[in-house]
This record gives C-alpha cells, structure tokens and sequence, in this order.
C-alpha cells in the first residue's frame, strides 16, 4: 500500500507504539522513542531532549486511538495543569496512563507518562467531541 504525501509527513511524527484498554475510561500506552525521530532536530545539538509537545501529541494519538474505535472524531479544546518534570531521551521507552470522563460535549483526560517508574509529564487535556 502507497503512502500519500500527507500520511508519510504525517507518520514521521508519530511515535505511538501500543495501546491498552484496560477499563472503558481507562487505557495505557507505551512508546519506544526512536533515536532518530524528527522530534530531536535542532532539540538541543549535542544533548538530545524530546520536547514537551511531542509528549502531548503522543497523548492526543492515544485519546485519538480510543476516539476512533468508538467512532467519534475529537479536538483538543483546552490543556491544564501540564507538568514536565524530567527529560526523556532517544532510545527511552514511556508508558503513558490515561484516564477519561466522558461529557455530553467534552472528554475530560487526565495523563501521566512514564520512564520507568518516573513521572516526566502529567496534566489534563480537554477534547471536544464534533
């Protein structure tokens, strides 16, 4: 199957691996950030360091992921309390925790991502169902 333009730049950006549902609100991630991922250009030379949106994007892709097997399609309307508190290098692995509540118009997600046993970012992130 051929890519179109839109998917490979698109794809380039992804770096969710595997999703889990463990409950209907509840689901976990892990995500094997690769060395090379175009996150890391220019973030920093010589001392790579994943940016902080890639780690929300990488959250989005999951509540995206849940959104989609139940058919619905989403937005982001808001971001709250978001705490990055520590680095996550190439080669790292995370596991991403997610919990949703489920609105008439909103799913209200509270995250937390891991390395290891370390929270390196956490917070809530509003989605608007359409």
């Amino acid at each position: 199957m051929k890519l179109s333009g839109w998917d490979v730049l698109t794809n380039r950006w992804k770096l969710l691996n595997e999703v889990q549902r463990i409950t209907s609100n509840t689901l976990d991630a892990r995500v094997d950030v690769p060395g090379d991922s175009i996150w890391f250009t220019g973030h920093f030379p010589g001392e790579p360091i994943l940016p902080g949106i890639a780690l929300l994007h990488t959250v989005y892709e999951a509540i995206l992921s849940k959104a989609g097997d139940q058919g619905k399609s989403i937005k982001i309307s808001s971001l709250k309390r978001i705490r990055f508190t520590g680095p996550v290098r190439p080669g790292e692995t995370l596991l991403l925790n997610l919990t949703q509540e489920d609105g008439p118009e909103e799913i209200l997600c509270n995250f937390k991502v891991f390395v290891k046993e370390t929270i390196v970012c956490s917070g809530l992130m509003t989605v608007t169902k359409r």
